[in-house]
């Protein structure tokens, strides 16, 4: 049975709604994103990958990068910059309600939300051909999972470097206990 586009984004924006969902996901992720500089989209869609689909290959984690640092460095941080910082400035010292510089923060939180969901969809479009038969045994896609992991935090970067402490073997095991849940 073949998935149309649509469905195979809708199972990749499923999965990493309900993976993030999860306890402990979200602090590991928003942990990754802000000390190590690493994109939770991309981390949920390596496990996507490796629960339904196997391993990406190199080829395939370069098409998803040069997709997703852009989209993420001219979109999606600035308004993440742009949230928190509303958060962390009081209304009441510039002289705008605080309920209305909430509501301001509250519509580029969705923006951004919204820019994050485009990501996932069109990463999704992007592997809407799998390279690899489906693994069936959850041992394989814990390995694929990792693997995926792996290759992601060492992308563009020397093997070891500073990416390396923060998505360590915990943090991967927790991933992929999470990511297998809904396989």
């Amino acid at each position: 049975m073949t998935q149309t586009d649509s469905e195979h984004s809708s199972n990749l924006l499923h999965f990493a709604r309900a993976v993030y969902a999860e306890a402990g996901i979200q602090p590991i992720c928003l942990h990754l994103q802000d000390e190590y500089d690493m994109d939770v989209v991309l981390l949920l869609t390596c496990c996507w990958h490796g629960c339904f689909f196997g391993e990406l290959s190199e080829s395939q984690l370069a098409r998803a990068m040069a997709f997703s640092e852009p989209w993420r460095m001219h979109l999606v941080t600035p308004l993440r910059h742009s949230r928190r910082w509303l958060k962390a400035h009081p209304a009441e010292a510039t002289g705008i309600p605080a309920s209305e510089q909430e509501a301001l923060r509250q519509r580029i939180k969705a923006l951004e939300l919204d820019a994050e969901f485009m990501q996932l969809r069109a990463l999704a479009a992007l592997f809407a051909e799998p390279a690899a038969a489906p693994d069936t045994r959850e041992a394989e896609a814990a390995a694929s999972i990792r693997i995926n992991l792996e290759r992601y935090r060492d992308y563009g970067s020397p093997p070891g470097t500073h990416r390396a402490a923060g998505l360590n073997e915990a943090v991967v095991a927790t991933l992929v206990r999470a990511s297998l849940r809904y396989r």
